[in-house]
């Protein structure tokens, strides 16, 4: 007897997770939020329960660019999870979106032959 087949589901964050609720439901209207301090204007990335420049509180969400430059970016040829096996190679890059913001997001593209910094 063999046994039933089971669906591969995506591994994904926490959306719940009290810390990056914000930028998700952020994504889900085609922004990218940032933490933002009252205090002294610092943006930060990953968020924090203070400000990373001036160790206040008070920290809001504010919107950055959907524009970056590759800061620096890997390519996959082994599924760390077997959702990923049949999407091999894949790419993970580290845009730069100014402000001092780096942000990791897959590669859109399929060719990763085109990855590049810059």
């Amino acid at each position: 007897m063999t046994a039933p087949a089971r669906t591969t589901h995506r591994p994904l964050p926490n959306f719940d997770d009290p810390l990056y609720a914000p930028h998700f439901a952020g994504l889900e209207r085609r922004e990218i939020l940032v933490q933002a301090c009252a205090a002294c204007g610092h943006k930060q990335w990953p968020p924090r329960d203070v400000c990373h420049a001036c160790h206040k509180g008070g920290l809001t969400w504010a919107p950055v660019s959907h524009e970056g430059v590759v800061y620096t970016y890997m390519v996959a040829y082994r599924a760390f999870h077997p959702w990923f096996a049949d999407r091999l190679a894949y790419g993970l890059v580290v845009a730069d979106l100014g402000e001092g913001i780096r942000i990791m997001a897959p590669y859109p593209d399929t060719d990763v032959a085109d990855l590049d910094c810059g």
